[in-house]
């Protein structure tokens, strides 16, 4: 069975309805969806964005799948820091080299962009300014905040990792970090959709700032979606 990590609720939402079948559960405090997607048996889990807790929920979710041989992909959205790179593009990296093997053809007709490296950044990297300077600096096509430590425990424990991102914001775009810091805490690991509310009812100026921001979100994640059902009905069905 494919384990598919993805970071937050509103990217994952596209996926939980496509799937079908599906059953909730939970391993740890991270929300768990088993069903089928593209007729193929996939367990999304739902792991949260940024570190520590995303670290700690795909940790508590490989462990207790200690046994099983399957491979695990983190997918959702990125953020541009290659000025090439536009919105939409689907960019892949492989931790394992048998992964990439069976997905690269696929990947080649989508098309998708192979990439060497993902810049996996604490904090959120929300101007021009330092997508400019985080790309001069590592060399990375695309900044996200899981990519790193999924890498890393997908070597730990055996399991065949791929990571596959959809451009979500250029790099001459700026993130309304201010106003995500509103809607998701950090530190908990959790959405805070009344903290949002209120941010917006006492700031109403921000309501355009979050409605241009949110307005290309859908078309990128149907983006992601398809391709992830073309991958998955190509190889594995």
């Amino acid at each position: 069975m494919l384990t598919l990590f993805i970071p937050s609720n509103y990217e994952a939402a596209v996926f939980r309805r496509a799937l079908a079948s599906a059953v909730k559960t939970r391993i740890g405090d991270a929300p768990v969806f088993t069903g089928k997607l593209a007729g193929v048996p996939v367990r999304l889990v739902i792991c949260g964005m940024g570190q520590p807790h995303s670290a700690r929920r795909i940790n508590e979710v490989l462990a207790s799948l200690q046994g099983e041989a399957g491979p695990i992909w983190l997918a959702g959205f990125g953020g541009g820091l290659d000025p090439s790179l536009k919105r939409y593009e689907l960019v892949y990296l492989s931790g394992d080299e048998s992964a990439e093997a069976q997905v690269h053809a696929v990947m080649a007709e989508l098309p998708a962009r192979r990439i060497d490296k993902i810049y996996t950044s604490e904090e959120v990297v929300d101007t021009e300014a330092k997508k400019v300077a985080a790309f001069h600096a590592t060399g990375a096509a695309i900044v996200d905040m899981e990519t790193g430590p999924f890498l890393e425990l997908s070597k730990k424990y055996g399991r065949p990792g791929l990571v596959i991102r959809v451009i979500s914001d250029e790099v001459s775009e700026e993130f309304p970090a201010d106003l995500i810091g509103h809607s998701y805490d950090f530190a908990r690991g959790r959405d805070t959709p009344v903290r949002l509310a209120w941010r917006l009812l006492t700031h109403p100026g921000d309501i355009v700032r979050l409605k241009r921001f949110l307005a290309p979100l859908p078309e990128a994640r149907r983006c992601l979606l398809e391709a992830l059902m073309r991958i998955l009905s190509t190889i594995y069905r």
